[in-house]
């Protein structure tokens, strides 16, 4: 009897070490790494389906929302749409750009959408207010960026370095989505031999990189550079993952892959970029490919 007490004492203590050895990689595995941003860019979609974007997006995981912004939207429907995500701890960033922006010609485009941003917040309570801005200029887009690059680069420096300090002085978190390729372009000021992507890391308070590939270690791959350079001056960065049909090949959007293949990257990718203090987590694009994986929306577009 005394023998099967003992064995059963054993047995018990055996558990409860297993657990206690188990547990910091439960907590790892659900940690923040774990977090997840996305852009919306059917800006329409938070008039008639916004408990259902707020729902989803708290499912997956999502803590920050890239929100385009449309001129046929009143701002009550922000409000109404930002204070209910907030309820969710899930913040939204105004979400803006064309290539033209980086051109000095253009500026005063951004700065009126910029102005705005900081006019609705003005006008809004704290749990209705956008906490960031995100500006999406890709001026490598331009027929000038192969004739004459260098004037781009330094006018696109000039406008995001404005944009930076206007948005951080009121309280904004500033920042940009790029290409992973930044990095082999050098800034054309100076000596020329410092890379645009420190250039950015250091005039913004995060990047959104648009990592496309459609294998966790391949995208972890064409971000390493910018992740080990955020690190180095503490800022954060997305890793952008494209989930639309794409149209530049093979390989670079999950748009075909299986849900199960999908997860399996993601856990993948979040594994090889907790490496950095930079990682902010996984950005998906876009809301709209991702929702539509899923079953249809719960919440039917009205039509007035």
């Amino acid at each position: 009897m005394m023998m099967k007490y003992k064995g059963w004492i054993m047995a018990l203590l055996a558990v409860i070490i297993g657990l206690i050895v188990l547990i910091p990689f439960l907590n790892k595995h659900s940690s923040a790494p774990k977090t997840k941003s996305t852009w919306l860019w059917d800006t329409g979609l938070i008039v008639h389906q916004a408990d259902d974007i707020v729902s989803f997006s708290k499912e997956q995981g999502v803590k920050v929302i890239f929100l385009q912004i449309g001129e046929n939207v009143a701002e009550d429907k922000y409000r109404s749409f930002i204070s209910k995500a907030a309820k969710e701890k899930i913040q939204v960033h105004a979400l803006n750009g064309r290539p033209g922006w980086a051109l000095y010609d253009h500026k005063a485009e951004a700065d009126e959408f910029l102005d705005w941003v900081k006019g609705y917040n003005s006008r809004s309570k704290p749990e209705e207010r956008f906490t960031g801005v995100q500006f999406d200029v890709e001026p490598y887009l331009l027929k000038q960026w192969k004739s004459k690059r260098k004037v781009v680069l330094q006018e696109w420096m000039g406008n995001m370095r404005a944009w930076s300090d206007s948005g951080k002085q009121a309280g904004l978190s500033v920042g940009a989505a790029v290409p992973f390729w930044l990095n082999g372009i050098n800034n054309p000021n100076g000596n020329g031999k410092q890379p645009m992507s420190e250039w950015m890391v250091n005039k913004l308070d995060y990047l959104a990189i648009m990592a496309y590939r459609d294998k966790a270690s391949q995208i972890y791959d064409i971000s390493e550079h910018l992740l080990q350079e955020a690190d180095r001056q503490e800022k954060k960065i997305w890793v952008g993952v494209e989930l639309a049909q794409s149209k530049e090949g093979e390989g670079v959007s999950f748009y075909a892959q299986s849900e199960a293949v999908l997860d399996q990257e993601l856990d993948k990718l979040v594994d090889l970029g907790d490496k950095h203090q930079s990682f902010a987590g996984v950005a998906v694009h876009s809301y709209e490919a991702w929702r539509t994986r899923f079953e249809p929306p719960k919440t039917v577009l009205k039509t007035d």
